[in-house]
């Protein structure tokens, strides 16, 4: 016998979740908080008085009072179990219903295909039984949106690049071992690089520390011409994952460096601009930063998310950057993490992400994407005509 709650209590929410193998943070009880301009549903599926699925809902008003609802990176369920998966669904639908929405949108956390980029035989954690799950949705109504290889055309990027921390039976590595799988040509930036030049590297999730990091940020944006997020959902984030999120930096010695640069016939125009930055900054400055959070989920395949990236426009022959990712996969290896999520790339794997990011023995892990459970009526007319609509409010607001 099925019971359906749209209001589980934070601990069995939470318990559930440690228990669940691959559990996206964005669906832990506390990304709703991160997410506070959304409405939300905390939801279980109990079957014979046991647990067996939850989910976190995201609510958005559309117009008037016809919303969206959105499970992003969810159900946490059995996808292979049908049974258990269609009754999760009809008591959606009965919620949706209930609140208006035209549509309910479903993002899940499992992989078509997870692939070494070297082309290497690998595990397939994420992409196991894909087919199982993705046919078991199709027969319960949701309509499949297909492969978006383009940043920006789903919630979340479909293509990512994880950085493995485990070997084919799923046992975590060592740093030695690690290290063995990085081409020895990138694996020279890593280490006693950066220890002779006076750079190292800070772990933090002190708040006093934030302005640091949202400067870098800006640097970014700027350099890049994107918008990331305020200070204040920065805040949002450390105080609700406080004892799993984590500030890096990687901050650099440059007296150190300057001496350096002097006993190894540095170029003069490289030691000029190390001591204009003198002049500039004093001795220390920061280079690179981002932010790691540590999964809830105590069981089964872990993986840690690297979620924001801030550089300077400085020194950067340093190759800081790569040794900060570097920092946090040993970081997410010394917290029994398998993967480290490097984040979102284009699904051509021409842009400078993908370059980078699969230089960690990178794992390309493409996403099944996103489903549409319909509800409403409107379901087409919106789905056709409010992209359309958008970009015309979009023009003429600019």
């Amino acid at each position: 016998m099925y019971t359906f709650t749209n209001n589980l209590d934070k601990k069995s929410y939470d318990k559930f979740v440690e228990n669940y193998s691959m559990a996206s943070f964005m669906q832990e009880y506390e990304w709703a908080n991160i997410k506070n301009n959304w409405d939300k549903f905390y939801c279980g599926l109990y079957k014979d008085k046991k647990l067996v699925g939850v989910c976190l809902i995201l609510v958005k008003r559309v117009f008037k009072n016809i919303k969206l609802f959105y499970i992003p990176r969810g159900y946490l369920i059995d996808f292979t179990n049908f049974e258990e998966l269609n009754e999760m669904t009809l008591n959606i639908k009965k919620l949706a219903k209930k609140n208006r929405a035209y549509v309910v949108k479903l993002d899940p956390n499992f992989c078509i295909s997870d692939e070494s980029a070297k082309g290497e035989d690998v595990e397939h954690h994420y992409s196991e039984n894909y087919k199982i799950k993705h046919n078991n949705l199709v027969k319960l109504g949701y309509k499949y949106g297909g492969i978006n290889k383009e940043f920006g055309k789903n919630f979340q990027p479909q293509y990512n690049m994880f950085a493995p921390i485990c070997n084919k039976e799923s046992k975590i590595l060592t740093e030695e071992e690690i290290l063995k799988t990085y081409k020895s040509k990138f694996k020279y930036y890593l280490g006693s690089f950066h220890e002779k030049r006076g750079v190292t590297f800070e772990i933090t999730n002190n708040l006093n520390d934030l302005d640091k990091f949202v400067e870098l940020l800006r640097i970014t944006e700027k350099k890049q011409n994107i918008s990331l997020r305020n200070k204040e959902y920065f805040v949002r984030i450390l105080e609700n994952f406080k004892d799993r999120v984590y500030l890096f930096f990687g901050n650099i010695d440059l007296n150190k460096y300057l001496e350096f640069l002097k006993d190894n016939n540095g170029k003069d125009e490289e030691i000029k601009e190390v001591k204009e930055l003198i002049k500039e900054n004093g001795n220390n400055m920061t280079l690179s930063t981002g932010l790691l959070l540590l999964p809830k989920n105590k069981k089964g395949i872990r993986t840690s998310e690297y979620l924001y990236a801030g550089n300077s426009s400085n020194l950067t022959k340093l190759n800081v950057s790569a040794g900060l990712v570097f920092e946090m996969i040993k970081f997410s290896k010394d917290n029994n993490c398998h993967y480290c999520n490097l984040g979102g790339i284009d699904g051509n794997l021409n842009d400078h992400l993908t370059t980078f990011k699969q230089k960690f023995n990178g794992r390309i892990m493409e996403f099944t994407g996103e489903y549409d459970l319909p509800i409403s009526w409107l379901y087409t007319p919106i789905k056709t005509f409010y992209p359309l609509l958008l970009k015309v409010y979009k023009k003429i607001k600019r």
